[in-house]
């Protein structure tokens, strides 16, 4: 019989064995290449692993390695705190159920970071630092050539709010909204219908293509569309992008179906059905990233960022902002200003009627 205080001594040892050795803390300290990424997707996607922000967990990584990068003690102290004050903790508090992490917004706030630390280093070889930098300092770097130079304003208004610069801001030019538009007015429509009529493109890049020309989707937006969002009456299909669902008309309405039935991503773990999202990825368990979808438009032609104004601009000349942000999930700030870029009086008509009405009364 073992005495009872080698069994304590035993339960602990393997209780310290479990918290060292579990998968998710093997998995963390080895090298993140493809291949570890791919595995640990196939852990969540079966269980063995509780599922959480990837991306987040990436930031983090990277964050903690590009801060001890930086050189002067000074520099790295702020770089520090604006990493973890200003993203890190408004990231850690948001569900990552309903607004995960995209690859999209982890590749802008890597790109704003290397920006403010390029900032600190060129005020630094001018014999200037935050705390002495002017308005004039700030003038002259946005008018430089270096790269990320309007990238500093989250930075900058930041270090500002907490005392480590005064005084200073970022102007930023104002551009108009459809600057990058599909060179001919027709070119949408051409588009739009060889994808919903060419049989020789995949139908995830057909249904992809299809929301970005004709609903103004961003494939960011896209790549996190889940089953749940498309819903099959016995007289039509619904897909929610806003508040309020679309009506989705044919021939558009049976490749959404088809897409439902037969998507599949990459690699597939287990059974293919038991993903929710519409457009799996490469990794079990994950969608396809905005960025891979894309390049997949890319790829066959259509340029998604030029169909998306194009089609922003066009129905926002046709409904009235409120409409569009409701039906295509978009704010209703920036649906107005849409409206405005493409001429729409109805948001200004209506201001008009409700002060008149203000004014009788």
């Amino acid at each position: 019989m073992v005495p009872q205080h080698e069994q304590g001594s035993r339960t602990s040892r393997a209780v310290q064995f479990a918290r060292t050795h579990h998968p998710r803390k093997v998995l963390d300290r080895l090298p993140q290449p493809r291949s570890i990424r791919y595995l640990r997707a196939a852990l969540v996607s079966t269980g063995v692993l509780a599922e959480r922000d990837e991306l987040l967990i990436r930031f983090e990584e990277w964050t903690s390695s590009v801060v001890e990068e930086v050189q002067e003690p000074a520099e790295r102290q702020v770089v520090r705190a604006f990493t973890t004050w200003f993203y890190l903790r408004r990231l850690r508090r948001r569900s990552p159920r309903r607004r995960p992490m995209t690859s999209g917004g982890y590749n802008f706030m890597r790109y704003e970071i290397r920006a403010a630390i390029r900032l600190l280093t060129w005020l630094r070889e001018r014999g200037a630092s935050l705390d002495t930098c002017t308005q004039s300092d700030i003038d002259q770097w946005l008018s430089s050539e270096e790269s990320g130079r309007y990238a500093i304003q989250n930075s900058l208004s930041w270090v500002v709010s907490c005392g480590h610069a005064h005084g200073i801001k970022v102007l930023f030019r104002v551009s108009s909204r459809g600057q990058e538009m599909l060179p001919e007015a027709d070119q949408r429509w051409d588009l739009s219908r060889r994808l919903l009529h060419d049989t020789t493109i995949a139908t995830a890049e057909r249904v992809a293509g299809c929301l970005v020309l004709l609903y103004g989707q961003p494939c960011t937006r896209i790549a996190a569309l889940t089953t749940s969002h498309v819903t099959k009456t016995h007289d039509r299909v619904e897909l929610r992008l806003g508040r309020e669902p679309l009506v989705i008309p044919e021939p558009l309405a049976g490749l959404v179906m088809e897409l439902v039935r037969t998507r599949q991503g990459h690699a597939a773990v287990g059974r293919t059905d038991s993903t929710p999202w519409l457009f799996p990825g490469a990794f079990p368990g994950r969608p396809m990233d905005g960025v891979s979808i894309t390049a997949r438009l890319n790829r066959i032609g259509i340029r998604a960022r030029a169909g998306r104004n194009t089609a922003l601009m066009e129905l926002a000349g046709k409904l009235p902002a409120v409409v569009l942000s409701g039906l295509l999930g978009i704010h209703v700030n920036t649906a107005t200003l849409w409206a405005q870029e493409a001429g729409n009086t109805r948001p200004g008509y209506a201001a008009e009627v409700a002060r008149r009405e203000v004014s009788k009364n």
